[in-house]
């Protein structure tokens, strides 16, 4: 009896050192050990990476910041160790000190000012049905600013904003210059503010400053122009 006692213990603890987080819960128990460790060995980064495919997608891809020099090479438990317990957080890191950078993404002005992650990783910022499920991600959010921000142009504009905005604030568009358009200002209209030809419209229940709209009402002039020319010809043509 004595020697069942002492033999059961360490066995016991090879088998499972602690319980797993609510993440890995559906792997709790003996019959499961090999869905993340081989045999006789330690965690398996494949079988790691198996299961969390859109993580793999990306580091085949060498994007993100888990083929970054600070990651790249490192083992999964090294950052992510498991059987501390059901509530233990796998993804634990110093928010104020994390360098975003690593990721491929540039945090800039007001970005730069964010101080919680889930102000930005959430799932409504997410398009993937299945990484929305997991409310702990950090992955599959998409650099377009119009993934996160609402479009103000309503679609009447590219989706480069950078163009025009910059990254602390929205308005003014401090980057647009009209130089650049196919209608550069000349003469008066370079002291015409810009809401005096850009009229703020309503569409779709919402206040949208729509280029479209002014160019339309060029169009619109253009085509008036034209056919009072063709009129006055006919009529120099008719009195002549």
């Amino acid at each position: 009896m004595v020697g069942f006692i002492l033999t059961a213990t360490p066995v016991f603890c090879q088998i499972s050192p602690g319980k797993l987080s609510k993440a890995h819960a559906s792997m709790e128990g003996i019959s499961s050990c090999t869905s993340c460790h081989e045999l006789g060995a330690k965690i398996s980064e494949a079988k790691c990476l198996d299961c969390h495919k859109q993580l793999k997608a990306r580091i085949t891809l060498s994007k993100g910041y888990h083929v970054s020099k600070e990651i790249k090479g490192k083992e999964c438990i090294t950052c992510h160790s498991e059987h501390h317990g059901v509530n233990f957080d796998l993804n634990r890191f110093d928010e104020k000190k994390f360098n975003h950078t690593l990721t491929g993404y540039e945090l800039k002005g007001a970005h730069k000012k964010v101080e919680n992650c889930a102000k930005c990783h959430f799932e409504d910022h997410i398009a993937d049905i299945k990484l929305k499920q997991n409310k702990s991600t950090f992955l599959g959010l998409d650099p377009k600013c119009i993934s996160c921000h609402e479009d103000y142009h309503q679609k009447t504009l590219a989706n480069d904003c950078a163009k025009c905005h910059n990254f602390e604030q929205f308005k003014p568009a401090s980057l647009f210059k009209h130089s650049s358009t196919d209608f550069p200002l000349t003469g008066s209209h370079a002291n015409v503010d810009c809401i005096k030809c850009h009229k703020t419209d309503i569409k779709n229940g919402k206040n949208s400053n729509s280029l479209l709209i002014f160019l339309s009402k060029i169009v619109l002039l253009a085509i008036k122009i034209h056919m009072v020319a063709n009129l006055v010809s006919i009529v120099h043509h008719v009195i002549m």
